[in-house]
Protein backbone atom coordinates (compact mmCIF):
# COMPACT_ATOMS: atom_id res chain seq x y z
CA UNK A 1 0.00 0.00 0.00
CA UNK A 2 2.69 2.79 1.27
CA UNK A 3 4.76 1.66 -2.36
CA UNK A 4 1.71 2.18 -4.47
CA UNK A 5 0.95 5.68 -2.75
CA UNK A 6 4.48 6.60 -3.53
CA UNK A 7 4.09 5.58 -6.99
CA UNK A 8 1.19 7.56 -7.51
CA UNK A 9 3.02 11.05 -5.92
CA UNK A 10 6.11 10.03 -7.75
CA UNK A 11 3.84 10.34 -11.10
CA UNK A 12 1.85 12.86 -10.03
CA UNK A 13 5.12 14.98 -9.68
CA UNK A 14 6.93 13.55 -13.13
CA UNK A 15 3.44 14.25 -14.54
CA UNK A 16 3.34 18.10 -13.45
CA UNK A 17 7.06 18.84 -14.46
CA UNK A 18 6.42 17.70 -17.97
CA UNK A 19 3.42 19.95 -18.18
CA UNK A 20 5.59 22.97 -16.86
CA UNK A 21 8.44 21.91 -19.74
CA UNK A 22 5.94 22.05 -22.14
CA UNK A 23 4.91 25.52 -21.69
CA UNK A 24 8.00 26.74 -21.03
CA UNK A 25 9.52 25.59 -24.22
CA UNK A 26 6.08 27.21 -25.83
CA UNK A 27 6.71 30.66 -24.40
CA UNK A 28 10.21 30.58 -25.57
CA UNK A 29 8.91 28.78 -29.11
CA UNK A 30 6.17 31.93 -29.42
CA UNK A 31 8.07 34.54 -27.77
CA UNK A 32 9.33 37.53 -30.05
CA UNK A 33 13.43 38.25 -30.10
CA UNK A 34 14.60 41.74 -27.60
CA UNK A 35 15.48 43.92 -30.59
CA UNK A 36 11.91 43.13 -32.55
CA UNK A 37 10.40 43.72 -29.07
CA UNK A 38 11.81 47.01 -27.73
CA UNK A 39 11.26 47.86 -31.49
CA UNK A 40 7.55 47.36 -30.84
CA UNK A 41 7.30 49.37 -27.79
CA UNK A 42 8.14 52.47 -29.59
CA UNK A 43 5.56 52.21 -32.25
CA UNK A 44 2.98 51.27 -29.62
CA UNK A 45 1.62 54.54 -29.93
CA UNK A 46 0.14 55.51 -33.17
CA UNK A 47 0.54 58.86 -35.37
CA UNK A 48 -3.05 59.38 -35.37
CA UNK A 49 -5.62 59.48 -33.40
CA UNK A 50 -9.15 60.69 -33.57
CA UNK A 51 -10.56 63.68 -31.54
CA UNK A 52 -14.00 64.56 -31.81
CA UNK A 53 -14.25 68.46 -33.11
CA UNK A 54 -10.73 68.85 -33.40
CA UNK A 55 -8.58 68.44 -36.04
CA UNK A 56 -5.02 66.73 -36.03
CA UNK A 57 -2.73 68.76 -37.44
CA UNK A 58 0.80 66.62 -36.85
CA UNK A 59 2.09 64.16 -34.12
CA UNK A 60 5.76 63.30 -33.75
CA UNK A 61 8.01 60.71 -31.37
CA UNK A 62 8.97 62.33 -28.09
CA UNK A 63 12.22 60.71 -26.96
CA UNK A 64 13.46 63.51 -24.32
CA UNK A 65 11.62 60.84 -21.74
CA UNK A 66 13.78 58.30 -20.89
CA UNK A 67 11.45 56.46 -18.20
CA UNK A 68 8.69 56.08 -20.59
CA UNK A 69 8.93 52.67 -23.68
CA UNK A 70 7.56 55.38 -26.09
CA UNK A 71 6.15 58.98 -26.31
CA UNK A 72 4.05 60.80 -28.92
CA UNK A 73 2.97 64.54 -28.80
CA UNK A 74 -0.04 65.37 -31.23
CA UNK A 75 -0.80 68.85 -31.86
CA UNK A 76 -4.91 69.77 -32.66
CA UNK A 77 -6.41 72.77 -33.34
CA UNK A 78 -10.35 73.95 -33.80
CA UNK A 79 -10.90 77.70 -35.19
CA UNK A 80 -8.02 80.11 -33.73
CA UNK A 81 -7.26 77.55 -30.60
CA UNK A 82 -4.54 74.80 -30.49
CA UNK A 83 -4.39 71.76 -28.14
CA UNK A 84 -1.52 70.23 -27.48
CA UNK A 85 -1.57 66.47 -26.23
CA UNK A 86 1.83 64.68 -25.00
CA UNK A 87 1.24 60.79 -24.35
CA UNK A 88 4.22 58.70 -22.64
CA UNK A 89 4.02 54.81 -22.11
CA UNK A 90 4.87 53.90 -19.05
CA UNK A 91 5.81 51.09 -16.34
CA UNK A 92 5.89 52.94 -13.08
CA UNK A 93 4.36 54.27 -10.03
CA UNK A 94 1.43 56.17 -11.41
CA UNK A 95 2.71 59.23 -9.60
CA UNK A 96 1.57 62.45 -12.38
CA UNK A 97 3.05 64.99 -10.16
CA UNK A 98 6.42 63.04 -9.89
CA UNK A 99 6.14 62.79 -13.81
CA UNK A 100 5.19 66.92 -13.96
CA UNK A 101 8.21 67.45 -11.86
CA UNK A 102 10.83 65.26 -13.89
CA UNK A 103 9.62 65.14 -17.46
CA UNK A 104 7.62 68.82 -17.87
CA UNK A 105 7.68 72.76 -17.50
CA UNK A 106 5.81 72.48 -15.01
CA UNK A 107 7.78 71.28 -12.02
CA UNK A 108 7.04 72.85 -8.58
CA UNK A 109 4.22 74.67 -10.18
CA UNK A 110 2.12 71.49 -10.17
CA UNK A 111 1.76 71.37 -6.24
CA UNK A 112 -0.97 73.36 -7.05
CA UNK A 113 -2.85 70.70 -9.12
CA UNK A 114 -6.76 70.18 -8.42
CA UNK A 115 -7.24 66.98 -8.68
CA UNK A 116 -10.94 66.37 -9.84
CA UNK A 117 -13.37 63.37 -10.51
CA UNK A 118 -15.51 61.85 -13.52
CA UNK A 119 -17.62 59.32 -13.23
CA UNK A 120 -17.19 56.82 -15.77
CA UNK A 121 -13.65 58.32 -16.33
CA UNK A 122 -12.17 58.92 -13.19
CA UNK A 123 -9.15 61.05 -12.03
CA UNK A 124 -7.33 63.87 -13.27
CA UNK A 125 -5.57 66.76 -12.36
CA UNK A 126 -5.93 70.83 -14.08
CA UNK A 127 -3.36 73.25 -13.07
CA UNK A 128 -2.04 76.28 -15.21
CA UNK A 129 1.09 77.79 -15.20
CA UNK A 130 3.27 80.52 -17.80
CA UNK A 131 0.20 81.03 -19.68
CA UNK A 132 -0.86 77.70 -20.58
CA UNK A 133 -3.77 75.74 -19.03
CA UNK A 134 -2.61 71.70 -18.31
CA UNK A 135 -5.20 68.78 -18.01
CA UNK A 136 -3.17 65.36 -16.76
CA UNK A 137 -3.55 62.03 -16.00
CA UNK A 138 -3.07 58.14 -16.11
CA UNK A 139 -5.03 56.02 -18.68
CA UNK A 140 -4.98 52.48 -17.18
CA UNK A 141 -5.56 49.21 -19.33
CA UNK A 142 -7.98 48.29 -16.78
CA UNK A 143 -10.60 50.66 -14.24
CA UNK A 144 -10.28 54.56 -14.12
CA UNK A 145 -8.24 57.12 -14.58
CA UNK A 146 -5.36 57.97 -11.86
CA UNK A 147 -3.60 61.01 -10.81
CA UNK A 148 -1.77 59.64 -7.04
CA UNK A 149 0.31 56.58 -6.80
CA UNK A 150 -2.20 55.49 -4.27
CA UNK A 151 -4.76 55.75 -6.92
CA UNK A 152 -2.51 53.77 -9.50
CA UNK A 153 -2.01 51.11 -6.85
CA UNK A 154 -6.01 50.61 -5.51
CA UNK A 155 -6.93 50.63 -8.89
CA UNK A 156 -3.97 47.78 -10.03
CA UNK A 157 -5.44 45.50 -6.92
CA UNK A 158 -9.22 46.57 -7.70
CA UNK A 159 -9.01 45.45 -11.24
CA UNK A 160 -5.39 43.14 -12.34
CA UNK A 161 -6.59 40.67 -9.80
CA UNK A 162 -9.53 38.80 -11.73
CA UNK A 163 -9.72 35.16 -12.51
CA UNK A 164 -9.51 35.47 -16.06
CA UNK A 165 -5.80 36.70 -16.39
CA UNK A 166 -4.33 34.09 -13.98
CA UNK A 167 -3.95 31.62 -16.63
CA UNK A 168 -2.66 34.44 -18.85
CA UNK A 169 -0.04 35.37 -16.04
CA UNK A 170 0.78 31.56 -15.56
CA UNK A 171 1.71 30.90 -19.06
CA UNK A 172 4.07 33.80 -18.48
CA UNK A 173 1.91 36.42 -21.51
CA UNK A 174 0.54 38.97 -18.73
CA UNK A 175 2.37 40.58 -15.09
CA UNK A 176 -0.31 39.62 -12.08
CA UNK A 177 0.24 43.56 -11.61
CA UNK A 178 -0.12 45.25 -14.44
CA UNK A 179 1.92 48.89 -13.87
CA UNK A 180 1.22 49.98 -17.21
CA UNK A 181 0.11 53.62 -17.52
CA UNK A 182 -0.26 56.30 -20.62
CA UNK A 183 0.56 59.41 -18.89
CA UNK A 184 -1.06 62.39 -21.03
CA UNK A 185 -0.26 66.16 -20.17
CA UNK A 186 -2.56 67.66 -22.63
CA UNK A 187 -2.23 71.78 -23.01
CA UNK A 188 -3.88 75.25 -24.31
CA UNK A 189 -2.54 77.94 -24.78
CA UNK A 190 -3.96 81.16 -22.60
CA UNK A 191 -3.97 84.53 -23.69
CA UNK A 192 -3.37 86.55 -20.26
CA UNK A 193 -0.61 84.76 -18.41
CA UNK A 194 -1.00 86.87 -15.11
CA UNK A 195 -3.59 85.33 -12.69
CA UNK A 196 -3.36 81.82 -15.08
CA UNK A 197 -5.45 79.62 -12.94
CA UNK A 198 -8.11 82.02 -12.51
CA UNK A 199 -7.80 83.02 -16.43
CA UNK A 200 -7.77 79.33 -17.03
CA UNK A 201 -10.95 78.71 -15.37
CA UNK A 202 -13.33 82.27 -17.00
CA UNK A 203 -12.32 81.79 -20.23
CA UNK A 204 -12.93 78.08 -20.64
CA UNK A 205 -9.64 76.68 -21.47
CA UNK A 206 -10.35 73.83 -18.50
CA UNK A 207 -13.30 73.10 -20.02
CA UNK A 208 -12.51 72.94 -23.23
CA UNK A 209 -9.32 70.61 -21.75
CA UNK A 210 -11.74 68.35 -20.11
CA UNK A 211 -14.11 67.80 -22.59
CA UNK A 212 -11.27 66.37 -24.75
CA UNK A 213 -10.37 64.71 -22.08
CA UNK A 214 -13.21 62.04 -22.05
CA UNK A 215 -12.83 61.50 -25.58
CA UNK A 216 -9.38 61.08 -25.53
CA UNK A 217 -9.50 58.46 -22.80
CA UNK A 218 -11.99 56.67 -23.81
CA UNK A 219 -9.92 56.27 -27.42
CA UNK A 220 -6.90 55.01 -25.86
CA UNK A 221 -8.37 52.81 -23.06
CA UNK A 222 -9.57 50.95 -25.80
CA UNK A 223 -6.80 50.79 -27.91
CA UNK A 224 -4.07 50.41 -25.25
CA UNK A 225 -1.06 48.93 -26.23
CA UNK A 226 -0.46 45.29 -25.96
CA UNK A 227 1.31 44.01 -22.73
CA UNK A 228 3.79 41.98 -25.18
Amino acid sequence: MLKSSWQTVRMSILAFTFVGTLVVWAKLLTSPKADSTAQREKDTLQASVPLPGWQLINSEPITTNTEAKAGRRYRFQRDAVTLNAEQYYMASDGNVSRYLFVHSPIKTANASMKVKFKPDVGHYGLVSHNGNAYLSACINPRGSSTVTESQFTQNRYANDLQIARIAPWLLGQESLIDYRCLWTLMSIPLKNSSQSDAIAAESGAYQRLEDAWVSWHQWWQANFPPSR
